[in-house]
């Protein structure tokens, strides 16, 4: 269809621009046409003018003859020739011999023109001065009269047939055009002779014109004029009959147009002069020549008829060939011949390329064009949608199908767009039309030449039904949704919060002195607690993981110390159960890797607390390799083999499922959600699972993740630390605890109090306000849900007033929302219950930096901080977070008793401690170190170790604040 109408529209233009070229052809036809006919009538106007203007001159020539030939025949009268005049002076120059007679040429004076006599046998000398002296009289008369005139003289005879002759000029003058030689004398002057014979010639005064029978001389034609002489006594021989003379000018017609004697091009093809009396003097009469006055055509080109418009009626007919007339502009007439002929070549071939191009498949797509309307109209009535057509100026229905008519949209639908302003479509809506939906799009179209409304309507009745029962399963599944994150929240608040209180009582217990018994049975009960809490925690993390709440954090880590720290922290479980337990780590590791660790360490954790729980003998390895690099990543694998029992070939496709265990929980208890944590989070961190098991030799399983690589800083930046310890004194701060939990209360209290702390605690927001305002705190603690005024209105009303002591949020609910809010409250931190000494110590250093360290133990600036080498700022910030993680191992060891953990940690910094030349902090370490190898980890050796870390977490606290400067 849409071909179809393009097809129509290029016809269109086409059209369009043939008509306009047509127009345009057509107005440079006219012009053309105009300047041809203004152009062909210029040249015969030119023509014609040229031929007037010869005919002109040849009368003119004619009546200046006349004029000679009758002035001379009256002078000679009236002069009374008389034998006295023979005293002119008269020569003979020459004297030829002819045929039957004597050729003289003679003249008056030296310098006078001369003539030629010709006279026969019988003349006396007396006769022949006779006739010498006309000849000088008419010769004198002769020059006076042709000096004076415009045309060229004619050559004149005075004839005396059969005896003698005159001749002016004489024969053989060369000054003539055409001159009359002496050997075409007497061949000239018989002709003439023969013309005297006319009858009627010399019966009169008149001059009489004869066309010549045959050329005078030279093959040229010419026209002479005659009149009688009266002075025949002047040729003839005295004594014998006297008879007239006849005085003859013959006139050379190419004597007329000087263009055509020099060019010797004539203006025309044919002349034909006619004298008065009718005779044809020149040329030739035809049949059909009895044209009319001026310009007439005939098949051999053009004819003029012109009569002389004064005087004597001559009448001269002129014929001018079309190939003369055309003679200029044969080759332009024959090439634009050519180019009107390849014009009607070439407008056939456009001819027919425009029907073959244009015309033909404009009509196919005509005939495409009524099918295709035909196609529609069935389509319309016969449509499962309603479909109706409204004028749109006054809403008028023109048009509707069978389905539209059997729902009855139409009375809607134009009842909508009566109620509808403008030109544009309401677009989509919805229409209740008899109890069903109906789902109406209205657009904005052409039809019939008309602006009209398309209204296409579909029942979605069934649709509508549907969609409220899925709203209503959507809001009951929603509901139960949030029931069940709202029933998690509440249970780990309600979990977490007795939890905190038997962790930090029991954590606060081991500070105490116990027996070897008494401390069997807190090991164990910390222990379970432990179980318990990480089973807690998996569930949660599982609902983190399903709700999103899981997020990642991208920072540079060392995957050397991650592996490190891993098998550190389970060397005492593995020892205790009689197996070994060793890293490896690929030489082509890179030193820093950027990702998020603490999810790695989780998944590394789990993996290899699971190996050792299902290995009785043997050893447990975790090997990192890199499988791959490409740029600046790298396709990292920690792999954790064990020499157990090994997995079931049919367990491998569930292991990573949620609480499925492999031996249905008879050995070592748990959830089954460890496995299915670490698989969705190594998805998250675009990575993935491996498996390798076999019954009886034992398994593997690896983390595969693609890391990127951050390059290390070789430049150090020349600046000095100096840190002020006098701005970070000890935990001898003041701290504001708002707790509801009277459990909680005790444990914040007692925690804070064996941290070096001065605890204040209150039962709500509102008598925390009450505390603030009645003296200072360095540092807030508030519980999230409290009665009265919860932990986010007292943040916002403390903020309110100005406060800017940091404030920490403290709160049951681990999920990723809850923190956000916290900040978004105003508070400098959140931490979830349980809270651990060494927890809750950090957190103080790292929001207080007047709790940095405990007042007896502040070391000065020389034993710590002296002679250190200068680090670039990315090696400060990785050596502070270095050793802040070590802190937090090494506080873990001494929570669990682990002396082997907090040994490895110790030497762990040694090296680096050394590396810096950090002298006093490295002799410490290694102190310690030692004395952990002769004693156990109790009393006052444990005491040095919590000293130690916290002059470490003091040094790494500044570093990190200098960093952040």
């Amino acid at each position: 269809m849409k071909h179809a109408s393009l097809r129509m529209d290029k016809l269109a233009r086409s059209s369009q621009r043939l008509n306009k070229t047509l127009l345009l052809l057509s107005g440079l036809l006219m012009l053309l046409s105009s300047t041809c006919y203004w152009a062909v009538s210029r040249l015969l106007e030119s023509e014609q003018q040229r031929l007037e203007l010869h005919f002109a001159r040849v009368v003119e020539i004619i009546n200046e003859h006349e004029v000679f030939l009758r002035d001379v025949v009256t002078s000679n009268r009236q002069s009374a020739f008389s034998l006295a005049q023979l005293a002119h002076p008269v020569s003979v120059v020459e004297s030829l011999p002819i045929p039957g007679r004597t050729l003289l040429k003679a003249r008056g004076l030296e310098m006078s023109l001369a003539f030629s006599l010709a006279y026969s046998s019988g003349y006396t000398a007396a006769d022949v001065r006779r006739a010498l002296a006309l000849g000088v009289e008419l010769t004198d008369y002769y020059g006076g009269f042709w000096a004076r005139s415009f045309y060229a003289s004619p050559q004149v005879f005075v004839l005396a047939p059969g005896r003698a002759s005159l001749a002016i000029p004489y024969a053989g003058d060369q000054r003539q055009h055409l001159p009359l030689l002496p050997q075409h004398y007497m061949a000239a002057v018989d002709r003439l002779g023969q013309l005297m014979a006319t009858p009627g010639l010399l019966a009169d005064q008149r001059v009489h014109w004869l066309r010549s029978p045959a050329p005078l001389y030279d093959d040229n034609l010419r026209i002479v004029a005659m009149i009688r002489f009266d002075a025949d006594y002047t040729l003839h021989p005295a004594g014998t009959p006297q008879q007239p003379l006849a005085l003859a000018a013959v006139m050379d017609t190419e004597q007329i147009d000087e263009f055509e004697r020099v060019l010797r091009l004539s203006v025309y093809n044919q002349f034909t002069l006619i004298s008065p009396e009718g005779d044809v003097l020149m040329g030739e009469l035809g049949v059909d020549d009895a044209a009319p006055l001026g310009l007439s055509f005939n098949g051999d080109g053009l004819r003029f008829k012109m009569k002389a418009a004064e005087g004597r009626p001559w009448t001269g007919l002129y014929a001018i060939t079309y190939q003369n007339f055309l003679r200029y502009a044969k080759w332009p007439l024959l090439g634009l011949g050519l180019t009107f002929i390849a014009a009607i070549i070439l407008g056939l071939w456009i001819d027919h390329w425009f029907k073959s191009r244009i015309v033909v498949p404009a009509q196919r797509a005509q005939d495409r064009l009524a099918e295709n309307e035909a196609f529609n109209r069935i389509i319309l009535h016969n449509a499962p949608v309603g479909l109706c057509v409204v004028r749109r100026y006054d809403r008028q229905l023109l048009l509707e199908n069978e389905r539209a008519v059997q729902w009855g949209i139409a009375s809607a639908v134009t009842h909508v767009l009566a109620q509808h302003h403008g030109d544009q479509a309401p677009g989509e809506m919805c229409l209740l039309v008899e109890g069903h939906y109906l789902q109406a799009v209205v657009v904005a179209s052409r039809y019939d030449g008309q602006d009209v409304f398309l209204c296409g309507c579909n029942d979605v009745t069934r649709h509508v039904d549907e969609n409220q029962l899925l709203n209503q399963a959507r809001r009951q599944a929603t509901a139960a949704n949030e029931a069940k994150t709202v029933f998690l929240a509440t249970m780990s608040h309600e979990i977490r919060t007795p939890l905190y209180g038997v962790l930090g009582n029991l954590e606060l217990l081991s500070l105490t002195d116990l027996g070897e018994r008494q401390r069997h049975y807190l090991e164990i009960i910390e222990s379970s607690c432990a179980v318990l809490f990480q089973l807690i925690s998996n569930v949660l993390d599982v609902s983190k993981i399903e709700s999103g709440q899981m997020a990642l954090e991208q920072v540079p880590f060392d995957p050397h110390q991650l592996v490190e720290d891993a098998v550190a922290s389970f060397t005492a479980t593995a020892h205790n159960k009689g197996l070994q337990i060793d890293s490896e780590i690929d030489p082509a590791m890179p030193a820093l890797v950027e990702g998020d660790a603490g999810r790695i360490r989780q998944v590394l954790n789990n993996l290899l607390g699971n190996a050792i729980k299902f290995t009785d003998c043997g050893r447990v390895r975790l090997r990192l390799t890199v499988q791959e690099r490409a740029g600046d990543s790298v396709l990292v694998q920690w792999q954790v083999t064990d020499t157990g029992k090994g997995i079931p070939e049919k367990a491998i496709e569930h292991l990573f499922k949620p609480f499925y265990q492999v031996s249905g929980g008879e050995e070592g208890g748990g959830a089954g959600l460890g496995l299915s944590i670490c698989s969705r989070l190594s998805e998250l961190m675009g990575g993935s699972m491996r498996v390798v098991s076999e019954l009886g030799l034992g398994s593997s399983l690896s983390l595969i993740v693609r890391l990127p690589v951050v390059e290390s800083s070789r430049a150090v930046t020349p600046a000095q630390f100096v840190p002020s310890y006098t701005q970070v004194p000890s935990l001898d701060v003041r701290v504001l605890v708002a707790e509801d939990n009277p459990v909680s209360q005790a444990v914040m209290a007692e925690q804070l109090t064996a941290l070096g702390a001065h605890p204040t605690v209150v039962s709500d927001g509102q008598q925390a306000l009450d505390a603030w305002s009645a003296q200072a705190f360095d540092l807030v603690i508030t519980d999230i849900n409290m009665p009265r005024l919860n932990g986010y209105a007292f943040t916002r009303a403390l903020r309110e007033k100005g406060v800017s002591v940091p404030i920490i949020g403290i709160t049951a609910n681990a999920l990723r929302e809850e923190g956000e809010r916290c900040l978004a409250a105003g508070m400098n931190a959140w931490l979830v219950k349980p809270l651990s000494l060494g927890g809750l110590r950090q957190a103080l250093i790292s929001q207080c930096r007047r709790a940095a360290g405990q007042g007896a133990a502040v070391p000065e600036e020389d034993e710590d901080r002296s002679g250190w080498i200068e680090l670039s700022d990315p090696m400060r910030q990785l050596l502070a977070e270095t050793l802040l993680a070590d802190v937090a191992q090494i506080e873990q060891g001494l929570a669990h008793g682990d002396a082997a953990l907090v040994q490895q940690r110790l030497h762990s910094l040694c090296g680096a401690l050394a590396s810096v030349h950090a002298k006093g902090l490295y002799e410490v370490c290694q102190r310690v170190e030692e004395a952990l190898h002769e004693a156990p980890m109790k009393g006052l050796l444990a005491e040095q170790v919590r000293a130690l870390c916290t002059r470490l977490g003091v040094v790494a606290q500044c570093l990190l604040d200098d960093f952040s400067g």
